[in-house]
Parts: structure tokens; C-alpha cells; sequence
């Protein structure tokens, strides 16, 4: 797609290519936020499984909720889990999101996002607290949205008497059996409940199309579609805020899992360190033991002892080291063993200073949905 088609979109359907461009950016900020913080996330979490919850981008929880972060009603329709799930959002949104921008024009399409996505939330935290589903869940994506618009196509299709809009009905409905089975075959990753919140959203809307389609470019549109556009941005200023008190937390829960890291790897650094000076323990299990330890020491400064520790490690497996292997053994051993002390000596006394100016750790990360 060249800039001319993008600019003739634009123009055509400036409202659902800037909602889409908002997805797609936040979609980009999640990934690259997740890989400096996880380098080792693989292209498969990525592309299909989901890379854990958004939380500093707004998705939403019923623990959230209960703590006054309502602005997540509005900001967790931004938010998407992996690139299938932003795909499959994305082209039924652009498909059904221009139809109804032709429609009603740029400005009632914001009111009606504004509408679907914080009533069918709205809908779905009372039905999820009704049955007492978890509070940690994180759910996002703009499916709830993208429901309500089905919902919205179908009502007004029935509510036509042109034939080709009866079809349009049909079509819709078939959209929501469609979506409700798969939420059935794949409830751990698919919000049931919000998709039915977005449908039952956007029906009632459909009974207004005729004046809606009437008042298309009125005063009237563009008051109801500038004051969502507010509503919307004060949601995204609210969480931006949110995510900044947030910071120190996030820092000392990270400071706490490092210092862990490093706890477990100079454990396990002790185990081989016994081996190469008291011979206690299986020589077979050395490479193993070594290898598990790469996300911690594959990097500087330890990287280069640890790198000749791996082979030799592998070697004492299979053969009786000469004395000269073993003294150059613990030699790298010894040094990459003081480099993770210091290190860790180092996080735990900034863990402790951060600890006493932070209020409360970060939440705990919870898997995704929608």
C-alpha cells in the first residue's frame, strides 16, 4: 500500500484509520518494551501464544476496577496480545469500521466506539464479578468494539427494508454465531463476556440509523463525537499518569526478580564449584548445570570466562580433565563466581533503598485474553 492509498484512506475514513494507526502503535510499544525486558521472548509468543498482560499500556482487570482505574474501561480496547491477535482485530474493524464511516460520518464513528467499548466493558465487569470469574485476568483488545459494531450492522440491516440490508442482518449474525462458538471451543483465550457485552452494546444503536445516517456531518454528530474523542484521550492521559506513580514498583519488582537470578545462579555455581575442587557430585551433570545458566552469565562481564567454561564443562562429562584443565576450570569459575556476587551484592543494596521510598510492588502478571 503506497502513501497515495493511505492519504485517499485518510481522507475517505479518517476515523478508522486513526483508531486502526492507535492499535498498531500501541501493538508496537508492547513489543518493544517487551523485548528489552525479555530478550529471550521468542517470535512465537510474539506472532500467536500473547506476550503476557499489558498493564503499563491499560488493559483491564476486575482488580483494577475495584481500585478506582476505570479509564482501563476506555484504554483496554487499544491494547492487543499478539500479532494474530491484532490482525484478525484490525481487518474486521477496517472492514466494518469504513462501512459505518460512510454511513455516519468521521465523528459518529468515535461516539460509537466510545459507546460499544466502555458499555460492552461495562456489561462484562458486572457479568464476570456475577460469577465470580478471577480478578487478576487481564483482558484487552478491540474486539468488544468490533462486536458492538456487528451488533449495530445487524439491527440496523433488520430494522431497513431494503433486501440488501435484510442480508446484511443475516450476515451479521452469522458473525456473532461464529464468534460465540469460537469463545466456547477457546474460553482461555477468547472474553466471552466481553465479546457479548460489545454485541449487546451496539444492538440498541442499530435502531437509530436513520438518524444517524441523516444527521451525518450535523452540529449534532460533532459535538457527541468531540466529547468521546475527550473522553477517550482523558482515558489515555489517566493511564499515562497511572503508569508513571508506577514506576518505583515496577523498578523494585525487577530489582527483586534480578536479585533472585542472581541467587539462583550462584547456587547452582557453588554446586559445580564443588565438584571442581572436592570432586562431590556427577561430572555428566556439569553441562547442563552450565547451560541453564546462559541467560545470566552469556553477557558481560562474564561472557568470555563463561564461554570457556561451557565446553570444559561438557569435556568433564565425557573424560577425566588433566589437573592443567581443572585449574583453569576454577580459575574462570572463581571469576565469574565473584562477578555474580558483586553484582548481586550491588541490586540487593539498591533493592533495599528503592524498597524504602516504594509504596507496594508491582501487581503480578496474569495471563491475557481477548
Amino acid at each position: 500500500m503506497n502513501l497515495r492509498v493511505i492519504a485517499k484512506e485518510f481522507r475517505d475514513f479518517p476515523a478508522t484509520v486513526l483508531f486502526s494507526a492507535s492499535w498498531l502503535l500501541v501493538f508496537a510499544a508492547m513489543v518493544a518494551l517487551r523485548l528489552r525486558d525479555t530478550p529471550s521472548a521468542t517470535a512465537w509468543q510474539i506472532l500467536l501464544t500473547g506476550m503476557g498482560d499489558g498493564r503499563r499500556f491499560g488493559d483491564l482487570t476486575l482488580n483494577d476496577l475495584a481500585a478506582g482505574e476505570y479509564w482501563r474501561l476506555i484504554t483496554c480496547n487499544f491494547v492487543h496480545y499478539s500479532v494474530i491477535h491484532i490482525g484478525m482485530n484490525l481487518f474486521a474493524f477496517y472492514l466494518l469500521g469504513t462501512l459505518l464511516e460512510s454511513w455516519y460520518g468521521p465523528w459518529a464513528l468515535v461516539s460509537i466506539y466510545g459507546i460499544t467499548g466502555v458499555g460492552g466493558n461495562i456489561l462484562s465487569v458486572i457479568a464476570r464479578t456475577a460469577i465470580g470469574a478471577s480478578p487478576t485476568v487481564h483482558s484487552g483488545g478491540g474486539s468488544v468494539v468490533i462486536m458492538g459494531l456487528i451488533g449495530l450492522c445487524a439491527t440496523a440491516g433488520w430494522r431497513s427494508r431494503a433486501e440488501g440490508d435484510r442480508e446484511l442482518t443475516w450476515q451479521m449474525l452469522k458473525a456473532l454465531a461464529i464468534t460465540g462458538a469460537l469463545g466456547l471451543a477457546f474460553p482461555r483465550y477468547i472474553d466471552n463476556w466481553g465479546h457479548a457485552g460489545g454485541a449487546i452494546a451496539g444492538l440498541p444503536i442499530g435502531l437509530f440509523h436513520r438518524r444517524l445516517f441523516a444527521g451525518r456531518g450535523g452540529p449534532r454528530a460533532w459535538a457527541f463525537g468531540a466529547a468521546w474523542l475527550l473522553v477517550l484521550a482523558a482515558g489515555v492521559a489517566a493511564q499515562a499518569r497511572s503508569d508513571r506513580r508506577e514506576a518505583g514498583a515496577r523498578g523494585l519488582a525487577t530489582l527483586q526478580r534480578r536479585v533472585e537470578a542472581d541467587n539462583a545462579a550462584y547456587r547452582t555455581l557453588i554446586a559445580v564449584r564443588a565438584w571442581a575442587t572436592r570432586g562431590v557430585g556427577d561430572p555428566r551433570a556439569l553441562a547442563p548445570a552450565m547451560t541453564s545458566l546462559a541467560p545470566a552469565l552469556d553477557r558481560e562481564p562474564t561472557r568470555a570466562a563463561y564461554r570457556r567454561l561451557v565446553p570444559l564443562a561438557s569435556e568433564f562429562g565425557r573424560r577425566k580433565p588433566k589437573p592443567e584443565e581443572i585449574a583453569a576450570f576454577r580459575a574462570d569459575l572463581e571469576a565469574v563466581m565473584k562477578s555474580v556476587r558483586d553484582e548481586a551484592a550491588g541490586r540487593l543494596k539498591t533493592y533495599w533503598e528503592l524498597r524504602r521510598t516504594t509504596e507496594a510492588p508491582a501487581p503480578p502478571v496474569r495471563r491475557a485474553r481477548r
